[in-house]
């Protein structure tokens, strides 16, 4: 019986050691204190230019989107809508009660939008601006939805998190013109959050790939070059590939295993830059041969900040304990 308590006694003991373990590798992982903000002020800045060159692209057009005379009417549009979601056309209507006409409204939303976007860039209250920005594109969005594709759904995400982050505490024109200094903010539980998103995102966009058969004989990628909108600008002849067709599958096996292996090799150590180099080169190849520039870009940024400051962030702890030792020489030594 006296061995059997001891063993049960010895168990107890390895279990809250394991426990203490696996609770301070929690909170390290999500809490530990990190000031490197660099990768913040890269966010802000690419993020904004981003939007604000998605933006500029549509202005010729914004009238034929957006407005009353738009391509498609819209009564149609507003069908697909809920009636408590704020919509640009509900604005329009809204003021013209208040006696504003829609071609003023559509004049100050293009002003408020492209100020707004200048605000993010330089960090002029970059919170509030984004904040202001989320709901003038979600407006804009919601109310002529048959034109959305993914790259708005992440500007959405992406001003949502700019929200979140403390964006403008370096690099900024707020602390310029109000000479601020910035503060020790602990920005990692947020950018955890960031990181296990784009992580998720990856995964089930590779996970949703696998499970049909298009992906893996190369059909979608044949697809792909071919829609109406791709290979416009490099004009690329892919006629070949129809005796070479292993290349699409490769091309659709490789798509796959970036994706739904993401999670696992953008968070290990050593094959970080590896993964992270790949994922951006498959972007570029979607912005030239798809011509998705502007979806290509918000995700290339992403994976740039999430992961990129990471081995930044390592070479300066690193280079700080070295310096730290080094210095660390007792003074009091009798010559």
């Amino acid at each position: 019986m006296k061995i059997l308590f001891s063993l049960m006694n010895l168990n107890n003991k390895a279990m809250k050691k394991l426990s203490t373990l696996l609770y301070n590798k929690i909170e390290n992982f999500f809490f530990k204190q990190d000031n490197q903000a660099e990768f913040l002020s890269f966010f802000r800045v690419a993020i904004g230019i981003v939007i604000l060159l998605q933006f500029t692209a549509v202005l010729s057009d914004f009238d034929k989107l957006f407005s009353s005379s738009s391509i498609i009417p819209q009564d149609i549009m507003s069908v697909f809508t809920p009636d408590w979601l704020i919509t640009f056309s509900k604005i329009v209507s809204f003021l013209q009660t208040l006696g504003i006409e829609e071609s003023t409204t559509i004049m100050m939303t293009k002003v408020s939008f492209i100020v707004l976007c200048v605000f993010v860039i330089t960090g002029f209250y970059s919170r509030i601006s984004a904040l202001l920005l989320l709901i003038l594109q979600i407006a804009l969005l919601k109310g002529s939805s048959f034109f959305a594709y993914g790259a708005d759904f992440f500007t959405s995400m992406s001003l949502f998190y700019l929200i979140l982050f403390p964006a403008d505490q370096d690099f900024s024109l707020r602390n310029f013109i109000f000479n601020r200094k910035p503060g020790l903010i602990n920005i990692t539980p947020v950018k955890r959050l960031f990181q296990i998103h784009i992580s998720i995102a990856y995964f089930f966009s590779g996970l949703d790939k696998a499970l049909g058969f298009n992906w893996w004989n190369g059909e979608s990628i044949w697809k792909a070059i071919h829609l109406p909108y791709s290979n416009r600008d490099l004009n690329i002849d892919f006629s070949w590939l129809i005796e070479h067709s292993y290349i699409l599958s490769f091309i659709g096996w490789s798509t796959i295993i970036i994706e739904m292996c993401y999670p696992i090799f953008i968070w290990y150590k050593p094959t970080q830059k590896t993964w992270l180099f790949l994922t951006t080169s498959m972007h570029i190849g979607i912005a030239l041969i798809l011509n998705l520039y502007y979806f290509s870009a918000i995700m290339i940024v992403w994976n740039i900040t999430n992961f990129y400051f990471e081995q930044s962030s390592k070479k300066t702890v690193t280079s700080s304990k070295k310096k730290l030792s080094t210095q660390y020489i007792p003074k009091h030594i009798n010559s």
